[in-house]
């Protein structure tokens, strides 16, 4: 099948592929609108204190890394989340709470990125600095952890060596400058005795802080700090409105697309010249638009004779003139599949063009069971067929009716008989339409439906051709294949298949034509219009 093939039916079935995409676009805008805003704030943890030293420990930076990712999970943990529920007061449940909250690591850093969602932008941020706290909190290095009380008693102890030395250096370099103004030896032997004394005394001070400090600061990179508060973001991150919109669009013109593929597949209607050229292996003749009239206006080609429907019909016309080159048609039947192809309308207006050629033209209803053509035309039928055949009633002519057109003649099927296949089949019939042939160039049969009754294949075995109409969207592939090959089994001369009522928008062609008229004061008018199949629908039951 070919792409533009497929374009075809996506533009016959247009409005369900834009109602499908309005229809999910429309209810995702309503949607979103109807909620809540949703605010976003980020509060930022660093794991370990690597970065304060001026020569980091490479260790002890992957140590942290590594360990930003156990943090990372365990920021939603139970424990943990119950620690912020307690402490904001939030009424909701860690589970509920888990969903709101997003813990990441910065890959290739010692810094957790703890971000959370909520309607309104203050808690976020409270809640995201409460998931801090909570988790420094809980750590190894937080205030409640075994190791708080010693790295307390360790930062006491640093705290009052720091003063001790300090003190001890103030008192040396009073000593040292007492040295200088005194001027008696022993005291200043006793001065340089105490300054020696106090300086040793520094130095074991000293000793003890750096190895105090070593062992406070040896390894820290199980620590927490929090670098970064959370502080309210006003600015909304969602719902994306319009992100949601052209998303639910497209979502919605891709379901329909496979919904409009689906009930292609299951359509198995003709609907196109090359399917039905393709599929019955006979010449397609051409395509009758679909129109719109009533049953009893129905001969358009008489009425518009400049319209696009009658240019179809003279487009027929000619074809069948090509398939008669070598072979005279002097008797035509138009048959069909099924009941449904309007095969009635497209004999009377065939007739028509045929006369306005100058042919002799005569239609005759040998549809003995529904005949329609008699409405077409406008007559009754209380005379007909059946009458000129047996001769019934008090007439003795042909029974032929002027229709109105020139060179144009119909003959009414005559009240219904019992026997119509006896009697289509019997040799007065055969006889009658010799007859009738002397009268006329062409003789046109409308008959019933060639699969459900046996009268059409009576009548193509009469005829010199047959012409089987089909009807778009309705005429069923299987239908019209097989009235192909019961028309071949029976030796009849198809001279091809016509498609009618074809919806011209739905099958992409499209023209230019002249139409002509006048108006009320008789003056007359040219007008240039295009029409493509889908602006001229004008639609009768064709």
């Amino acid at each position: 099948m070919e792409i533009r093939h497929y374009f075809r039916i996506l533009r016959r079935w247009w409005w369900l592929l834009l109602a499908a995409t309005l229809l999910a676009a429309g209810g995702s805008y309503l949607a979103s609108r109807s909620q809540p805003r949703i605010y976003s704030s980020r509060a930022r943890v660093m794991v370990g204190t690597s970065i304060q030293s001026r020569n980091p420990d490479w260790v002890a930076i992957n140590t942290a890394e590594q360990l930003a990712l156990t943090y990372a999970e365990l920021a939603t943990t139970r424990p943990v989340l119950q620690g912020v529920i307690d402490n904001c007061g939030l009424q909701t449940t860690p589970d509920v709470l888990r969903g709101m909250i997003s813990v990441k690591p910065t890959q290739g850093t010692q810094i957790l990125d703890i971000t959370v969602v909520d309607t309104d932008p203050n808690r976020a941020a409270a809640i995201a600095n409460a998931v801090a706290e909570e988790l420094i909190r809980q750590s190894p290095g937080g205030s409640e952890s075994p190791e708080a009380g010693i790295r307390r008693d360790a930062e006491e102890q640093l705290r009052d060596l720091k003063s001790r030395i300090d003190f001890a250096k103030e008192e040396v370099r009073n000593l040292e400058a007492a040295i200088l103004q005194e001027d008696s030896a022993r005291a200043i032997a006793e001065l340089k005795n105490r300054r020696d004394l106090l300086q040793q005394q520094i130095a074991q001070w000293q000793a003890t802080y750096a190895q105090l400090y070593t062992a406070y600061t040896g390894n820290q990179a199980n620590t927490l700090t929090l670098v970064e508060p959370a502080t309210p973001n006003y600015t909304p991150i969602g719902p994306q409105t319009s992100t949601n919109v052209l998303l639910a669009g497209a979502i919605g013109a891709l379901l329909a697309v496979g919904a409009i593929l689906l009930l292609e597949y299951l359509d198995d209607t003709v609907k196109s010249g090359d399917e039905v050229a393709e599929l019955t292996g006979l010449p397609f003749l051409g395509q009758i638009p679909r129109v719109r009239e009533k049953v009893a206006e129905q001969l358009l080609t008489q009425r518009e004779p400049r319209s696009a429907f009658s240019e179809s019909f003279r487009t027929l016309r000619t074809n069948l003139q090509f398939s008669g080159f070598d072979r005279p048609l002097r008797t035509i039947l138009v048959t069909g599949p099924q009941p449904t192809e309007r095969k009635s309308t497209v004999v009377a207006n065939l007739g028509v063009v045929l006369a306005q050629a100058g042919r002799r033209v005569i239609v005759v209803d040998t549809d003995l069971r529904r005949p329609i053509l008699h409405h077409i035309f406008g007559q009754n039928n209380d005379w007909g067929l059946t009458g000129a055949l047996f001769g019934e009633g008090n007439r003795t002519d042909d029974g032929l009716l002027p229709t109105g057109v020139e060179n144009l003649s119909f003959l009414p099927s005559g009240p219904l008989p019992p026997n119509p296949s006896e009697i289509l089949g019997s040799q007065r019939m055969g006889d009658f339409l010799a007859h009738l042939q002397e009268q006329a160039d062409v003789i046109l049969l409308d008959s019933p439906p060639l699969l459900t009754m046996a009268d059409a294949s009576i009548l193509a075995a009469r005829v010199d051709g047959v012409i089987l109409v089909a009807d778009a969207g309705r005429t069923r592939r299987e239908a019209l294949k097989k009235a192909a090959e019961a028309l071949r089994r029976i030796g009849a001369h198809v001279l091809g298949v016509a498609l009618n009522r074809v919806g011209l928008r739905s099958e992409g062609y499209s023209y230019y034509y002249y139409y002509y008229y006048y108006s009320d004061e008789g003056k007359r008018r040219k007008g240039r219009r295009r029409r493509s199949k889908k602006a001229e629908e004008r639609t009768t039951e064709t």
